[in-house]
């Protein structure tokens, strides 16, 4: 049975911490990668358009067109491609940055209180608290993605982080006030 306020303590692990950290901006980009398959087939269609022999004898000019009009694609896939690696090592910089920042402080433990109204998420730099009208949550293999404030902020977490039945807990509160993402 779930109480009315609940209070669950998550032990700082630095693994765990980059393993979901990594997760999150691997899952992130997933989403956006059907940009870039859509991209690679107009290239390809744009190009074998305007460059194959078949096909701008049949249609003549405008392959010069689909000539141009697939390099642009190429383009786009070459900035796509870079801004990937860029982000990532952006991203991973960073990750390793709050991971060193955790390690220094004293108190290296978060906690998420929970009652019928609010989810407040702590940590030793901030403390965060959203309604279950804008908390959501999502669970892709044994990650909880738990978005919060309209999904401007997201927080990651994995069974083995919890004590006892606190997930458990977690995922009831989740299910009874907030909802669950596609």
């Amino acid at each position: 049975m779930v109480e009315n306020i609940s209070r669950i303590l998550i032990d700082f692990n630095e693994n765990k911490k980059r393993e979901n950290l990594q997760f999150f901006f691997k899952h992130k980009w997933k989403k956006s990668s059907g940009e870039l398959k859509k991209v690679i087939i107009y290239t390809i269609l744009f190009l074998s358009l305007g460059f194959l022999p078949f096909f701008s004898h049949k249609i003549g000019q405008p392959a010069v067109i689909f000539r141009y009009g697939g390099f642009m694609f190429l383009g786009y896939i070459f900035l796509l491609v870079y801004q990937y690696f860029t982000t990532k090592n952006t991203t991973y910089k960073l990750i390793e940055q709050q991971i060193n920042d955790y390690t220094q402080q004293e108190k290296k433990e978060s906690s998420i209180i929970l009652n019928k109204e609010v989810i407040t998420i702590e940590d030793p730099f901030n403390t965060i608290g959203s309604t279950w009208s804008r908390t959501n949550y999502k669970i892709i293999d044994q990650f909880l993605i738990l978005n919060v404030l309209n999904n401007r902020l997201s927080f990651i977490f994995t069974k083995s982080e919890f004590k006892n039945s606190d997930y458990e807990i977690l995922i009831d509160f989740l299910q009874k006030y907030s909802k669950l993402e596609n």
